[in-house]
């Protein structure tokens, strides 16, 4: 398969190989999200040691990575050797960099770092001693990476962990956006496109399972409405990866996905008491399956927050799927498709088509397209004093330094943008003052209006963006 994207991360990467003295980069990011694709790919052609760790509580680790120290050394299979400990491992290392006259950059790269050192607490601090008494004066490139983000970011980044401060690089790896994603269907229109990026939220894993070949909805029945399909079981197999207790986050997920954005509703939806469902939702948001979404500009006011599945695959699985069960099971996922999923895909699209045109915005205005250069993107959400009701705006790029912003309206529907959704955007302007609004932006999958189009060409404040306009950037 052709290597798709992550060409600022094996830049980095690349960066940091080409010195000649001690590095140690920290790589880490959620499951499925490619990390271990972009280590193969950066480790071609190179001098590289690598282990990639086991869920064991045995010495399986340890057996396995001085077998791999062993052979990457000597160049020879390593059955039956075995080290008493990590401490010896690391010597090992250290005494074979040291007796390589060559002086050839050695690679070392530890993949499912914390499934080693969560069994190995230990291993922290002769990693610590090792680098400190040995290998900052050596040749020697470390790459520690994991999946498990609070560890990666509590006990290797931390302050309190004994490698604080030997790390000379971190990348935390991020899923694809909307630009990179199209990349692995490149036949689909720009519509489909976007629906591969809802479903799959740009996961570098769940994209390669897209069958460029068939069409969207083929693949969207052979994956999730087909019950031996990839992401029938994935939102469960990825909770059972993370937590003991699947029923309590699968609980809450399905609470959040129904449209409960408050603690409080997703509490008395769940029945579970309000501190263990805080705690639960705290999980979620580390391992980056929620979010809590705050409104730009109006941050201080916790009541704006919402919770909503970050992940689109969960999303998707949730707005969809799990109403679906019976019918998937008995093989009626076809029909449960065409009746309770093709008519409000657009629907479910609403979101993650707002979060496309905010990237958009900021691609294009951090330059200065739209006057002052945007700073920060984001939606905004609050109270219309003079309607007196909730309003939003989905799209709001400002300049915090001159008090000036862009804002945009999304239509992801066949419907054409029309004179209403104009006029109300261009009015809802009032709600971010002081901030002056130097561009109107009117993102629409159907097309504009005859009359929208006929005022945008009279009015330089208001820019019409086609969804074929947001692939061709």
């Amino acid at each position: 398969m052709k290597f798709i994207g992550r060409s600022a991360e094996l830049s980095a990467l690349a960066r940091m190989y080409e010195k000649n003295s001690f590095e140690m980069m920290i790589l880490y990011g959620r499951r499925r999200v490619g990390k271990t694709t972009l280590l193969n790919r950066f480790a071609e052609g190179k001098n590289v040691l690598f282990y990639t760790g086991v869920e064991s509580k045995d010495s399986e680790n340890l057996i396995e990575f001085g077998r791999a120290v062993f052979s990457h050394f000597n160049n020879v299979t390593a059955a039956g050797i075995e080290f008493r400990s990590y401490q010896d491992v690391l010597a090992y290392i250290t005494n074979s960099v040291k007796r390589d006259a060559s002086g050839k950059r050695e690679v070392i790269i530890i993949d499912e770092y914390p499934y080693i050192a969560e069994n190995a607490p230990e291993l922290a601090s002769l990693l610590q001693r090792e680098i400190d008494r040995e290998w900052k004066t050596l040749n020697i490139m470390l790459i520690l990476c994991g999946s498990s983000i609070a560890f990666m970011e509590e006990e290797v980044l931390g302050q309190k962990s004994p490698l604080y401060g030997r790390r000379t690089g971190q990348i935390d790896l991020p899923p694809f956006d909307y630009l990179t994603s199209a990349e692995f269907v490149p036949a689909y229109t720009p519509e489909e496109k976007a629906i591969v990026y809802g479903i799959t939220g740009g996961i570098p894993r769940y994209l390669s399972l897209i069958d460029p070949e068939k069409t969207l909805e083929g693949n969207i029945l052979a994956l999730y409405f087909d019950a031996s399909g990839y992401f029938y079981e994935e939102p469960k197999n990825m909770l059972r990866q993370e937590f003991r207790d699947v029923s309590l986050y699968f609980a809450i997920l399905g609470a959040i996905g129904s449209g409960s954005t408050q603690l409080s509703e997703i509490s008395d939806k769940t029945g579970f008491d309000s501190a263990k469902t805080a705690q639960a939702v705290r999980k979620l948001e580390a391992v980056r399956i929620i979010r809590k979404d705050i409104p730009i500009l109006n941050e201080k006011n916790r009541k704006l927050n919402q919770y909503s599945i970050q992940d689109g695959m969960f999303r998707f699985w949730f707005r969809f799927v799990a109403k679906g069960t019976g019918a998937i099971e008995r093989t009626y996922g076809n029909e449960y498709y065409a009746a309770m999923v093709r008519p409000y895909i657009h629907e479910f699209m609403g979101p993650v088509f707002e979060t496309i045109c905010q990237e958009y915005t900021f691609r294009t205005g951090v330059t200065g397209r739209y006057g002052s250069p945007i700073t920060r993107i984001g939606k905004w959400r609050g109270a219309d004093p003079v309607l007196k009701c909730p309003s939003d705006i989905d799209v709001v790029g400002i300049n915090e330094a001159d008090k000036t912003a862009v804002i945009g309206e999304c239509k992801f529907s066949n419907r054409t943008f029309g004179k209403e959704e104009c006029e109300t955007l261009m009015d809802r302007a009032r709600l971010l003052a002081p901030y002056r609004i130097e561009k109107y932006l009117m993102f629409s999958l159907g097309g504009f209006s005859d009359w929208v189009a006929e005022y945008a060409q009279n009015d330089s404040t208001v820019v019409l963006v086609s969804i074929d306009s947001l692939y061709s950037i």
